[in-house]
């Protein structure tokens, strides 16, 4: 093959009218070969036989060549020919930039790797013979040197274990190979560490030559991605069951690895260009991932924990249900009635003149009240409907594309604790999300006892909303199934489908705690549902383009979405009609040349409204000042205001109630206690996120921690359960919180 090869070479020279010599040299494993050709003068370089099952590595450098008449090296093998050239050319991710690197170096792919990978095969006893043919040649009509070294890969089996070092360049990629038995689990986890911030990609491929090492072919095959100073794979024996060739390429630039490369980038950092033959040491390690008996102790254990809350939670419920405050209401089964007059200009004018109105002034329609509430379901179910359908479409179609294309990048995955298993690359994190479901049918189910227990009444307590209720319950089961479908491949781009029901769920608690004492006059759930989608829409636009124009626009729709609201609130939903007559009011006091002054009616109405808008305001500078920064994003900024105006409204309720002097029942505080100490519990874990998808893929996996619990779960998954627990303490809470007025009058239940 060789001798062809060279009678053709010859041929050519011949045909241009050159007279070419080449040399034929025996060379040795242990000395390096060095030469001067040019034009007219070419080596040939013997490699005799040698017995071994290490491949070799061919070096190769020169301090004169050209990169316009290169120095090029051809190495031929028993069944394969590789070649390339010195100096060589690197192109950048800029078209204008191409690096030239002096220093080169290629790993020679076994020739009996077939036989080598053979599950018979211990490389403690078989050796196989190998030799080489190096060709040296040049176009340049003056000497050039070049110098070549053959270097035995001692290290190239790798085992479990076993932390290796190694050291890469562009122009010197790496690669070891690491062969499955039956003492290796079904599941090995990749460990990777770089001393420095130069970009790199690791990839994982099939144990058959050729290997794609090179910047422009690595991503051809297997499985790989982008790292900067950590990253990790989770590699399954079924994928390779023979075993994997591991990967090491250093990229000229850190394109692959910046903002620049992203499908959504939020701000563009400039390129950095890697020095000229930098090297960059790195260490790896190949430990065994968890078994198959391990994943279903993990998996049934964390069913049956759930499980067990769940049974004593609904006993709980049932217990306080028929022996708790409410036990002792009165048994009556009243006739109830919808009055279904408006209100006169005369009946509004008083109501906005009272100081302390009661709920029976806003409970005059108790039937429409209990129809108006079943709407939300209605709502909540339509939109978990046609929302999940194409979320769950995307994720596994997500899914799909890594499996094909091998590329890890496309998902935010937490790669030092990610396991696995029914064709999902991340197992844990997806399972994670069953205690939403699993607390919101219970939830669900403890709204139906409580049916029987409390029934629609006209005239005392406050007026049952069984299907606002209900909505929220099933809000809580739709974020387990959108959180999973998310955290299939959880990325820039579906961040909302984690967050979509979250947001839900936050106005959901809103309108319960306004509903309760302004029933008549709450908002619709065609309403409610339209301001959840403006913002869900914003958190999008957001996502797509977080620029600072979008957080002006929004921050001017939403100072003017407070007033509306706060005046809705202040003047009992007649906002018109209470400005009208707050301009009338100030008109007079003009008339009569006396000092202006406000002073609201309802004090502690109007500071518990100020005091809202003092916060909100506060949030929203918080939030611009932090993205300005790079400390949040749009998506995650919206999630935390609604999340602080549910926990604010919830907190002023309850010290308003305290205020007027009801009493907080003991299931109440039984249930708030628990809520706060499980939202504290599970705040902490969610604060030390092992990922973060606002930066590169290269870059959050420097946020990668390992497991925290049964070496299944990472604090991620720890939150998942834990903030479940918590919402459903919250509704109960919320549920509860005025069971001591059962049978209070609405006459005597004060509005705030």
């Amino acid at each position: 093959m060789v001798k062809q090869w060279w009678v053709i070479l010859c041929l050519v020279y011949q045909t241009k009218g050159i007279d070419l010599i080449i040399e034929q040299h025996e060379a040795s494993y242990t000395e390096v070969a060095s030469y001067e050709i040019n034009a007219t003068y070419h080596v040939v370089l013997r490699y005799p036989n040698i017995e071994t099952a290490n491949p070799f590595r061919v070096k190769a450098w020169s301090p004169n060549a050209k990169a316009r008449q290169p120095a090029l090296i051809v190495v031929q093998q028993e069944s394969r020919v590789t070649s390339w050239q010195v100096p060589l050319l690197v192109e950048t991710s800029r078209q204008e930039t191409v690096l030239r690197f002096y220093n080169t170096s290629k790993t020679m792919c076994h020739d009996q790797m077939d036989s080598i990978v053979n599950p018979d095969f211990s490389t403690g006893v078989l050796t196989v013979a190998q030799s080489f043919i190096v060709a040296l040649s040049t176009s340049s009509p003056k000497n050039t040197i070049i110098n070549v070294a053959m270097e035995e890969e001692k290290d190239f089996y790798v085992e479990l274990d076993r932390t290796y070092q190694i050291s890469v360049s562009p122009s010197e990629p790496r690669y070891v190979f690491f062969k499955f038995n039956d003492a290796v689990s079904d599941t090995v986890i990749i460990d990777v560490d770089s001393e420095d911030d130069i970009c790199l990609i690791v990839s994982v491929q099939d144990s058959k030559c050729p290997v794609f090492d090179t910047n422009k072919d690595i991503k051809y095959e297997g499985f790989y991605q982008t790292i900067n100073l950590k990253g990790a794979l989770t590699i399954r024996k079924k994928d390779f069951q023979l075993g994997f060739f591991l990967i090491f390429v250093a990229k000229p630039d850190s394109f692959d690895c910046s903002q620049e490369n992203s499908f959504l980038p939020r701000t563009l950092r400039h390129t950095r260009i890697a020095p000229m033959n930098i090297t960059t040491t790195l260490s790896f390690k190949i430990r065994p991932s968890i078994s198959k008996k391990e994943y279903l102790v993990a998996v049934l254990g964390t069913l049956g924990v759930l499980g067990t809350a769940g049974v004593v939670l609904v006993v709980l419920a049932l217990v306080l249900n028929r022996f708790g405050t409410i036990a002792n209401r009165v048994q009556d089964d009243p006739q109830t009635f919808d009055r279904l007059e408006p209100r006169s200009e005369v009946e509004i004018k008083e109501l906005l003149r009272n100081e302390d109105p009661t709920v029976s002034y806003f409970a005059r329609t108790p039937k429409m009240i209990k129809r108006r509430s079943y709407n939300y379901l209605c709502h909540t179910f339509s939109v978990a409907l046609f929302y999940s359908i194409p979320v769950i479409q995307l994720g596994f179609i997500y899914q799909r594309i890594v499996n094909q294309t091998g590329n890890q990048d496309m998902c935010y995955f937490n790669f030092l604790c990610a396991h696995p298993a029914l064709g999902f690359s991340d197992f844990n994190h997806i399972f994670s999300n069953v205690g939403y479901v699993i607390f919101g049918i219970i939830f669900n189910f403890v709204i139906i006892d409580r049916h029987t227990i409390i029934k629609i009444r006209s005239s005392k307590g406050i007026p049952v909303h069984y299907g606002l209720y209900h909505a929220m319950g099933v809000a809580l089961i739709v974020e387990g199934v959108l959180s999973a479908c998310y955290h299939i491949c959880p990325s820039q781009s579906n961040y909302q489908f984690d967050t979509s029901f979250m947001y839900i769920m936050a106005v959901l608690c809103m309108v319960k705690l306004y509903q309760n004492r302004h029933p008549d006059i709450n908002a619709t759930a065609y309403t409610t549902f339209t301001v959840v989608g403006i913002a869900i829409f914003l958190a999008m636009v957001g996502i797509l383009n977080g620029s600072l124009v979008v957080w002006v626009v929004f921050a001017f729709c939403y100072t003017v979405l407070c007033v509306v609201v706060s005046l809705k609130i202040y003047f009992f939903n007649y906002a018109v009609d209470g400005v009208k007559q707050l301009w009338k009011d100030l008109q007079g006091g003009v008339q009569r040349r006396v000092c202006i002054t406000f002073v609201p009616i309802r004090r502690g109405r109007f500071i518990l409204v100020l005091l809202t808008n003092i916060v909100n305001y506060s949030i929203l500078i918080t939030g611009l000042c932090l993205y300005s920064k790079e400390f949040t994003d749009f998506g995650t900024f919206l999630l935390g205001l609604l999340m602080a105006n549910a926990v604010l409204h919830c907190t002023f309720y309850t010290a308003m109630k305290l205020y007027h002097r009801e009493r907080i029942c003991y299931e109440a505080i039984c249930y708030g206690l628990l809520a706060i100490a499980s939202w504290a519990a599970s705040t902490f874990f969610f604060v030390d996120a092992a990922t973060l998808w606002t930066v590169t893929p290269a870059e959050s996996r420097q946020w990668n921690q390992g497991c925290v619990v049964v070496d299944f779960y990472d604090k991620h998954d720890v939150w998942h359960l834990l903030s479940s627990l918590a919402l459903y303490l919250t509704f109960m809470f919320l549920m509860c919180l005025d069971d001591d007025i059962v049978d209070k009058n609405q006459t005597e239940i004060p509005v705030f």
